[in-house]
């Protein structure tokens, strides 16, 4: 403390002068630095994704369930979907019997935990369609804009017609 006495600072002789200043200021450099040192904590609790954010079941519309099935396409749909997509649902075909169309223009839905497992989600009444078919299953991804009307046909396209004159 001599060598700053020397230097002649009005400044640093008034910070000299009041003991308890310096000693407040020290001590708060020294537990600025000690925290600095001291690594982060770890919480040992899973970091929760946007995704796990919600339940699915949830979500759920009324008058409606989400079956969990199983896909022989699972990984090239896993690739070429998001979160979900509407498609056609095909029984896959076997020896003894012909595949065929299970259920038209439904919601496919992937697991936010497990991104290889999917759901679709279907109304009650068709529910046993795909229930008592026996897996695994063919989606074939359909554009989810086409609009279809409930019966599960496709909405009829209006022709437009101009009229000219009068």
């Amino acid at each position: 403390m001599n060598f700053l006495k020397k230097l002649n600072f009005d400044s640093i002789e008034k910070l000299i002068g009041d003991k308890y200043l310096l000693y407040s200021f020290v001590l708060l450099g020294v537990v600025s630095i000690t925290l600095q040192l001291l690594p982060p904590k770890t919480s040992k609790e899973p970091a929760s994704s946007e995704s796990e954010a919600f339940d699915f079941d949830t979500m759920i519309p009324s008058g409606h369930i989400l079956i969990p099935i199983q896909l022989s396409n699972a990984e090239s749909l896993a690739s070429l979907t998001g979160q979900f997509a509407v498609i056609d649902l095909y029984t896959v075909n076997e020896r003894d019997r012909k595949g065929f169309k299970v259920a038209s223009a439904i919601k496919l839905l992937r697991a936010p935990l497990n991104p290889q497992q999917f759901a679709v989600l279907v109304r009650e009444e068709e529910s046993s369609k795909i229930v008592t078919q026996e897996g695994p299953f063919f989606a074939a991804l359909k554009n989810r804009d086409e609009k279809i009307i409930p019966n599960g046909k496709k909405s009829p396209k209006k022709n437009l017609v101009i009229t000219y004159g009068g």
